[in-house]
């Protein structure tokens, strides 16, 4: 059902919220707290991961980290950055 999805939508960039899913999308051994903000190529789509949101509940400390990881992909996004 996702492929398909994004099939349709062609997005310029997946974001995967958390380790479980980034290790679906992106490659089987994602370790999360080492690779968050770093982008993969997989067939025609950017990739990277970011913490899940509800561990930023649990630990507030990954905040700063998580705030630096979305302004990267914002300027990815607009691109402002390669």
């Amino acid at each position: 059902f996702l492929r398909e999805q994004v099939r349709l939508v062609q997005p310029k960039m997946i974001v995967c919220l958390g380790r479980i899913s980034a290790m679906r999308l992106i490659k089987s051994d994602f370790k999360i707290t080492k690779e968050h903000g770093i982008w993969f190529r997989k067939g025609d789509y950017d990739m990277c991961a970011v913490y899940h949101p509800s561990l930023l509940l649990r630990d507030p400390r990954k905040k700063e980290e998580m705030l630096t990881d979305m302004k990267m992909i914002a300027k990815r996004f607009r691109g402002e950055e390669a």
